[in-house]
């Protein structure tokens, strides 16, 4: 399932390579360009503090174009699935193939963002990665393409029309990326707004990489790997049981 991906996207490689751009875009315009007028956010320069916002928005993105678009169409309209099925591929391997590539995907754009800012902090300055613990910035990354590629598929197995879609985005996607403590301080909201949001994925993921980028390293960061790690696992697991009824009829 992994191989079939990789010579398909070998024709089409700059679907990949287009996604890199979105997160790239809203660094330079929003942490860079809209950055020099803002203020330091708890003692941090913005750019510094929405850098590492748009690397888990990213892994997000990328996990939502394969794990739930791209095998929505293969599962409803393609019916890809079913030839695949009729090899001696399972279910099982089916899923967990097009999870690692999601996956796979999710970590290229965390490795490309994450060597973009680099550069970016020591040429232009000022500096966006600000400790040594930045180095772990990429397998954290790894961690939360993971559990988003697994939330990504969950959520794809209850989608049945093409019209929910606009829901998904509308309804979860955008509001996570709004509200999840990319842009501004999740505190800065009311409390029932904070206790919501608090609780998103996104937001925990957020938290993670903006704790290591920035050397803010407590013992709460233990507390979002373990969310993020259950919510994955907990996703993949109902992912493959609903994957496994709609699949063997």
């Amino acid at each position: 399932m992994y191989q079939r991906n990789m010579l398909v996207y070998k024709h089409a490689w700059m679907v990949i390579v287009s996604g890199f751009f979105e997160p790239l875009f809203y660094l330079l315009s929003i942490g860079i360009g809209l950055g020099s007028m803002v203020p330091d956010v708890n003692g941090l320069s913005y750019t510094a503090f929405v850098a590492p916002g748009l690397l888990a928005s990213n892994c997000m993105n990328g996990a939502v174009s394969d794990g739930l678009f791209n095998i929505w169409f293969k599962l409803h309209v393609q019916r890809t699935y079913d030839g695949i099925l009729a090899t001696p591929m399972r279910v099982a391997d089916v899923v967990f193939g097009e999870m690692l590539w999601a996956l796979t995907r999710g970590s290229l754009y965390s490795a490309a963002f994450l060597v973009l800012v680099f550069a970016l902090g020591e040429l232009h300055g000022p500096r966006i990665l600000l400790s040594p613990t930045a180095l772990l910035a990429l397998p954290a990354a790894v961690l939360v393409a993971a559990a988003f590629s697994s939330m990504a598929l969950c959520l794809c197995s209850f989608v049945r029309k093409r019209e929910n879609f606009d829901m998904v985005m509308g309804l979860l996607v955008m509001p996570m990326f709004l509200f999840s403590g990319i842009f501004f301080p999740v505190t800065q909201m009311p409390a029932p707004l904070q206790a919501i949001f608090q609780v998103v994925p996104l937001y925990h993921a957020v938290a993670l990489l903006r704790a290591l980028t920035t050397g803010g390293v407590d013992v709460a960061i233990a507390w979002h790997i373990a969310y993020l790690l259950l919510a994955g696992t907990l996703a993949f697991l109902v992912a493959m049981r609903r994957m496994e009824r709609t699949l063997i009829k």
